[in-house]
Parts: structure tokens; C-alpha cells; sequence
């Protein structure tokens, strides 16, 4: 069983600094993309910043990252930061960390570290994230043929929005230790307030029983209720802070001429999202709206 523990994850989910928690509890090596690129940079007599310029032009640097991480597979003891650490070390314990684009926006305004992402609003951020997610994944898929969309690849996905690094870190670690010796243990825990609804509460009860388990579909950066409203709604409720859910592959068929991503895509309406918030009490920090056909686009909705 390995033992390494590779970490991925939306922008501003808190990466490192559960990295750095981990390390406080396992005595562990770490790894981290920046750290490889400033070594390489060094060889070169590079900064980092004329290094990323400069493989642009030359895929060798990238190739050469990936070596460095695809070295690892036989390595032990180690905690990896890196988007793809999941896809060049199979074996490791993966981990993906999400977050609500609203909150990750906010955070990455308000870190000093990141100069060179500065924005003058959370909506000209959260649209920056977007693009750039999608940008890396289409690029992961043509080089890698690395699906970052598949959130089924991951043995734990934490989304992290809503609480602390400690709770994050508490969660990896048991986790991890389950796994190393077999035992069941749950997957995937996500925020209520981040999972959106296709079913109206006037339904709610007739469709939905208290113990079904919640089935969700990620599309265009939102993760929508498949089975399970009822139980997504006692959560909101009883203030909740996180949820098992079981994640569907959005390529799967819905039906013979449908995935599920479209069924999804097709069902859902801004009205019902509306009417949840209002039913619950609480409003959700980013829409999905409807825009030309089914495609969707990120909304600030404070």
C-alpha cells in the first residue's frame, strides 16, 4: 500500500496549508510543483517567472516536471501538491479538494502571496478561475489524456468552502488510515449550500425518501442533485456543514439518448433555485443560469 498522499484541487481550496497541517500529524516528506519549477529554474539561471515564459516555447520543461513526479511512483512517505500528482502517481492516496467559486475568489483577493493574480471584483475573479480551470483541464486532456473533470479518479474529495483547514486535515487523515488498511470509509463530503437542486420543494416530499443517498452530477463547475433532495434539504435545516454524496460521471447515460450532464443541463431551472432559497432561509453564493440552450454560465448572487 502506498504511502504518499497526493493533493489536488480548485484554486484557493487551501492546498498548502492543509499540506502543511498533514505534515504536522505524519512524518512525511513534501513535494510541490513550485518547488520543482524554482530547481529547474535554478539549473537553467532562471528566475521561475522567466522559466514559465520560457517553456512556452519549450515543452522540454514541462516534460521535465512531469518526470520528476512521474519519479515519485516508487518514492514513500511523501505529501504531493501538484494539479496532476493524482495522474502521474496512481497509487497514491488522492485527494481533491473543491471549493464555491465565489469563496475561492474572495480568498485568492485577499492572499498577498498571489501578485500575479490581482482583481478589482469577486465576479471579474470567479470568471478568471473559470476560464483558467477550463483552459488547464482542455490542455491535461489533450497532453495527458488526464480527465480533471472525472472526480471519480479521487479516493477523497473534500469540499472545503465552509470549514476550517483543521477539519479538512482531521478528515484527510482518518481517511487515509482507512484506506491504508481496507476499511470502508466515506469519499466524497460536500457543502449543502454548494449542491444544486432540479427538483422543486413542492415535490420534495412526494419523490424523495429521508434515507436516500445523495447522487450528484458535476457540470460546468456545479454539482446538481440527481437523487436525494430531501435529504440535501434536512442538511440546509439543520445547518449541516458537509454531506456524503456519491458522484455520478457525467458521460454516463441518463438514458439512451441522453448523458447525464445534458439530463442535468436540461432539468434544471433557475426558478427552483429561487425557491430553495427562499424555502431555506439562505442564498446561494453563485447561480447557475440558463444561457443560449444548456449551457451555463457562473453568477455572483449576493
Amino acid at each position: 500500500m502506498s504511502t504518499i498522499i497526493s493533493i489536488t484541487g480548485d484554486l484557493g481550496s487551501g492546498k498548502s496549508t492543509v499540506s502543511s497541517l498533514l505534515r504536522r500529524h505524519l512524518p512525511y516528506g513534501y513535494i510541490y510543483t513550485g518547488a520543482i519549477q524554482r530547481k529547474i529554474a535554478e539549473k537553467y539561471g532562471m528566475t521561475t517567472t522567466e522559466l514559465n515564459k520560457y517553456a512556452e516555447t519549450h515543452p522540454e520543461i514541462d516534460e521535465e516536471i512531469d518526470n520528476t513526479f512521474r519519479s515519485l511512483n516508487n518514492a514513500s512517505d511523501l505529501i504531493v501538491d501538484s494539479r496532476l500528482a493524482w495522474f502521474f502517481i496512481p497509487a497514491s492516496f488522492k485527494v481533491f479538494l473543491k471549493i464555491n467559486l465565489a469563496v475561492s475568489a474572495e480568498r485568492i483577493i485577499r492572499d498577498s502571496r498571489r501578485k500575479n493574480e490581482q482583481y478589482s471584483s469577486v465576479e471579474e475573479a470567479v470568471c478568471h478561475i473559470t476560464e483558467r480551470k477550463q483552459s488547464e483541464n482542455k490542455r491535461y486532456m489533450q497532453l495527458y489524456g488526464a480527465d480533471c473533470t472525472d472526480l471519480s479518479r479521487f479516493d477523497l474529495i473534500v469540499d472545503t468552502s465552509f470549514v476550517s483547514p483543521e477539519q479538512v486535515t482531521g478528515i484527510i487523515l482518518e481517511a487515509y488510515r482507512h484506506w491504508q488498511t481496507g476499511k470502508a470509509y466515506t469519499k466524497t463530503l460536500i457543502s449543502p449550500q454548494n449542491l444544486y437542486p432540479i427538483k422543486s420543494v413542492k415535490k420534495l416530499w412526494a419523490w424523495d425518501m429521508i434515507d436516500q443517498p445523495v447522487q450528484a452530477v458535476h457540470a460546468d463547475a456545479f454539482d446538481f442533485i440527481v437523487d436525494g433532495h430531501r435529504r440535501v434539504s434536512d442538511a440546509l435545516k439543520n445547518a449541516q456543514e458537509l454531506i456524503p454524496v456519491i458522484y455520478i460521471n457525467s458521460k454516463a447515460l441518463h438514458s439512451p439518448d441522453i448523458t447525464f450532464r445534458e439530463h442535468v443541463l436540461h432539468t434544471f431551472n433557475p426558478e427552483v433555485i429561487r425557491e430553495w432559497e427562499q424555502f431555506h432561509s439562505f442564498k446561494y453564493l453563485t447561480c447557475p443560469i440558463k444561457h443560449n440552450g444548456n449551457h451555463l454560465r457562473e453568477n455572483h448572487c449576493r
